[in-house]
């Protein structure tokens, strides 16, 4: 430790700083934080400034947070190297300063460092130390880096300190953010884990986490048994992992674990899509646009940020996840061979049609393992075009074979060169088609895929379409060719929304209308 003159010096040194303006690029904010970091760990025992120190480095992670977060949404995946090399530098300033708040909550016997360490300060310690680690989770999941190293293990140290303190919201020590209880905020990351980020938009995730910042009650944490079984989470305390669904994979046996279940959250989501589902509805009974905002946050209890529509598939999706979360069906079979891969569901038609240069759209990519339901591929020299979970891309082995139909299910950037993606298997084969809905603008049609019955998951042609496209139960089907066919068809369910394609399983109308 340095000598109390010159850890006086460099104390004020360091506050001086932090009361400067910031940068005005936050990458080279948040590289100056994490030069400083040492030095506040450094000067931290014995020092009466360390309060008010630590509160304004604090505030300065939260404005770099919020403003790397603002590109990162900004950005399209696969991210720049330069992007993703600050991403993770932030998640790992995040996590650090997160430790700091955890070890201050955790000890009572360092509560002199704050200048006025009471009972349910110690609590609001826990809760910023929480919503740290919340934040750096969240940037490593838009950035499509997974869980980060360490994160799972310093969390779950901090579970036996979540009712150690009753919270409160009058404390000037910490930053306002932090006037939640540490359950709360744990709630928060465990049930955004738990909704398999890695299949969700940018977009998708930040609405999510803040929508989870303001119903983390609507959720249960128990070392005794939950009901329904189905919908239980199950945390190993000593592991470094995410909460891991009960119906996926079972405990090991005598491994004493924490159950968590969001399903009093399902509840309240159900009411929710119930009312957005009327809103939508009206709207299109008066003529108004879908996408027109229809949710009052403070009635709703809903954040802003996406379309009525992209909502509105979020909630079911979210819902969907809590309640039934997926488990495996098939075994995955490790293996190694090239594929083209045709990505987006514009392209794919065009390559169908001979237009917009064809197979000029197709790349090659790397098989690692495989299931009857589908792939997790690779691609180590980069990639041409954007990825996002829940688009469509179309994947074959050899020109001579037809192209199956796969859902983007999750992203993963292990490094800047190599990217990972998991697919779903929707269909073998497709043919191009254009369609119109009724209430859509007059003579405008939307490209889209007519996919064959696939044999155990559905019995009867479907079609992929852009996500909005669909309007009302009976649409126009035009398909070119030699000739040109054009029919009446009728929805008979919706099976699939992302915040990028829609699949419903339709039939031909036999007495148009």
């Amino acid at each position: 430790m340095a000598p109390p003159d010159a850890a006086s010096e460099q104390i004020v040194e360091l506050l001086e700083w932090l009361k400067g303006d910031p940068a005005d690029d936050c990458v080279a904010d948040l590289d100056a934080l994490l030069g400083r970091l040492p030095r506040l760990l450094e000067l931290a025992a014995g020092t009466q400034e360390f309060a008010g120190c630590l509160q304004q480095f604090d505030e300065r992670v939260f404005d770099v947070a919020e403003r790397l977060k603002a590109r990162l949404l900004e950005a399209e995946l696969p991210l720049s190297a330069e992007l993703r090399g600050a991403a993770g530098r932030l998640v790992e300033l995040l996590q650090e300063v997160g430790g700091v708040f955890a070890l201050l909550g955790e000890h009572r016997d360092l509560r002199t460092l704050l200048a006025k360490a009471r009972r349910h300060e110690l609590s609001l310690l826990l809760a910023r130390a929480l919503a740290l680690m919340g934040d750096a989770y969240l940037v490593s999941c838009v950035a499509a880096m997974g869980d980060p190293p360490r994160l799972w293990h310093r969390v779950y140290a901090m579970l036996p300190h979540l009712d150690d303190g009753e919270g409160g919201a009058d404390s000037d020590a910490l930053p306002e953010a932090a006037a939640v209880s540490p359950a709360a905020q744990f709630n928060r990351l465990a049930a955004l884990a738990v909704l398999e980020p890695a299949s969700l938009t940018a977009r998708e995730l930040v609405w999510a986490f803040e929508y989870l910042g303001a119903h983390s009650g609507g959720m249960e944490l128990s070392r005794r048994p939950l009901q329904p079984e189905g919908a239980v989470f199950w945390i190993d305390p000593a592991s470094d992992g995410p909460p891991v669904a009960r119906n996926r994979r079972a405990p090991p046996r005598g491994l004493e674990v924490i159950n968590f279940s969001a399903m009093a959250l399902c509840r309240r989501l159900g009411e929710q899509i119930e009312s957005l589902e009327r809103r939508i509805a009206d709207a299109e009974a008066l003529g108004l646009e879908r996408e027109t905002d229809l949710q009052d946050p403070g009635e709703s209890g809903l954040p802003l940020g996406l379309t009525p529509l992209e909502t509105l598939s979020l909630l079911q999706r979210m819902r969907e996840r809590w309640s039934t979360p997926p488990s495996r069906e098939h075994p995955r079979r490790p293996n190694q061979y090239t594929v083209q891969v045709c990505q987006g569901l514009r392209p794919i038609w065009n390559m169908l049609r001979g237009e917009g240069g064809g197979l000029g759209h197709v790349s090659r990519w790397v098989v690692f393992n495989e299931s009857p339901g589908g792939y997790a591929i690779m691609n180590v020299s980069g990639v041409a075009g954007v990825l996002s979970a829940g688009m469509v891309l179309a994947l074959r082995r050899s020109d001579n074979e037809r192209w199956s139909i796969c859902i983007v299910r999750w992203i993963r950037t292990e490094d800047a060169a190599r990217v990972e993606l998991g697919l779903q298997v929707v269909a073998h084969g497709c043919t191009p088609i254009s369609i119109g809905f009724r209430g859509s603008e007059r003579s405008a049609t939307t490209a889209a895929l007519v996919l064959p019955p696939l044999h155990g998951v559905r019995r009867n042609t479907a079609i992929l379409a852009p996500a909005g496209t669909y309007k009302s139960r009976r649409f126009l089907i035009v398909r070119e060719g030699r000739h040109l066919y054009v029919a009446q068809g009728r929805v008979l369910s919706l099976d699939m929304q992302t915040a990028n394609v829609e699949l419903f399983q339709y039939e031909i109308d036999t007495y148009p209308i």
